[in-house]
């Protein structure tokens, strides 16, 4: 057998694979041979059948699969060999017949193959050690005073008061009316809590008027700042469908309690529920903390912002044509369920910057001798997770829960695999940091957001 390549343009070659029959019919024989040793047919006993009546019914199928076992095991020692990167995998080329094969009559085979070659990847523009800014976002009084009240309010107290103010929860009992004004009998009644912006501003002041077990009468269609469907369902909470149609205007609204939510007062109690017991311990230290919180977040949006210059940079600056109608037709080869080309051209743009960027990462992770322990992979999913239950408001959730999690993750396969590639991108930019000229600048958090905005 020979195996033998011809360049059909840059970035796509032809390989051609040429098998003698000798090469493969002492393998089919006794592949047939295993086959009758355990054939079960019709009038014979398992494994008895004649090998002729074997191989009429099964010789063709079993050399089909044995020329294309010796096929694939062909080309893909030929690349391997000659260290020929490819993208996607070989496929036959567009003008090969389909094999024809007959185990009476077992021939020479020509079969080519069509493969997409890696492009070379060159980053001739970072030799001139280009300059980029890292902002320093700092952390205004504002902003710190701003966070110190969203924690209070997340540990906030309650109390029950007799009047009624611009944030309280009011929960009343609404009641149909009937046309002389009294409650109608058989008429939608529910009990609901409402605040003053789910009403319109022409009703709010009658109800900020109230007092407890005080009652007013509203249109409520007209006083509600909702949808009708929406003050049905959810207010009045009415499902018959019957009913709906003969729902009237005006209702009665009693107040039957007020709830007021307060931020927490700074005392002992605040701090340990806000922080745990090793957490700041007066209002300075907790100020220190949140500043410092704020700051490695802020350095961190910052450090985002600039690792997405660079990689925006590096898939400006870095030319790499790709084989691209080779790519599509091996998209849809590929593609287990089917695709139409109008959804391949489509999405094909981004799958080629995918691509793009996957060979610039494997570039820098290969030359640079890049890799990712296992520490490494464990220490970034204890810190995904963490993040994850601070999202959540979760910060004393005890170190065994959060190990257990880690552990599960650990053995989630396709998990895994994903935090591997952030890890490898991620210390690939980091390498292009270094390659670079970086230069710091201080910028409020306001004119950030707008830069950021800018680039979105």
């Amino acid at each position: 057998m020979t195996v033998t390549q011809e360049s059909t343009n840059a970035l796509v070659s032809t390989i051609k694979v040429q098998l003698k029959k000798e090469d493969y019919e002492k393998k089919v024989t006794e592949t047939i041979k295993k086959v009758a040793k355990q054939a079960t047919l019709k009038g014979f006993r398992p494994g008895m059948a004649p090998l002729g009546l074997v191989k009429k019914m099964y010789g063709t199928s079993v050399l089909a699969e044995e020329v294309q076992k010796l096929l694939n095991d062909q080309i893909f020692t030929y690349l391997q060999e000659n260290k020929i990167d490819v993208l996607g995998q070989p496929m036959p080329s567009p003008n090969q017949p389909l094999l024809d094969l007959d185990i009476n009559n077992m021939k020479d085979i020509d079969f080519s193959y069509e493969v997409g070659l890696s492009p070379e990847v060159k980053f001739n523009f970072l030799d001139s050690k280009p300059t980029f800014t890292k902002y320093k976002v700092g952390v205004e009084d504002h902003m710190l005073n701003e966070e110190i009240d969203r924690i209070r309010k997340r540990f906030a107290k309650y109390e029950y008061p007799e009047n009624v103010e611009e944030n309280d929860i009011l929960s009343f009992t609404i009641e149909e009316l009937s046309a002389d004004g009294s409650v109608r009998e058989g008429g939608a009644s529910n009990v609901t809590s409402l605040m003053l912006d789910m009403l319109k501003e022409s009703a709010r002041p009658a109800v900020l008027a109230l007092k407890k077990h005080e009652s007013i009468t509203l249109n409520i269609w007209e006083s509600l700042d909702r949808g009708k469907e929406d003050i049905i369902k959810h207010i009045l909470n009415v499902t018959d469908e019957m009913v709906i149609p003969t729902l009237g205007d005006n209702f009665k609204l009693t107040l039957n309690n007020i709830t007021r939510s307060l931020p927490s007062d700074l005392n002992e109690e605040f701090f340990v529920k806000a922080f745990g017991e090793n957490g700041p311990k007066t209002e300075a230290e907790m100020r220190e903390n949140i500043t410092k919180d704020l700051e490695s977040y802020f350095s961190g949006q910052a450090d985002s912002y600039l690792t997405n210059e660079l990689y925006n940079a590096l898939m400006e600056k870095v030319e790499l044509p790709l084989p691209d109608e080779f790519m599509k037709r091996w998209i849809k080869t590929a593609n287990e369920k089917e695709i139409s080309d109008e959804q391949i051209e489509n999405e094909y743009p981004m799958f080629a910057k995918q691509i793009r960027w996957n060979l610039i990462v494997k570039k820098i992770i290969t030359d640079q001798q890049i890799t990712v322990s296992e520490q490494e992979l464990r220490d970034k999913v204890k810190v995904d997770t963490i993040a994850q239950m601070y999202s959540y408001g979760l910060r004393n959730i005890g170190d065994e829960w959060v190990d257990q999690f880690i552990e599960k993750q650990l053995k989630d396969k396709q998990y895994m695999d994903k935090t591997r590639e952030q890890i490898l991108d991620n210390k690939a930019l980091d390498y292009v940091k270094t390659q670079v000229s970086l230069t710091e600048k201080a910028i409020s958090f306001d004119d950030f957001k707008a830069l950021v905005e800018k680039k979105a």
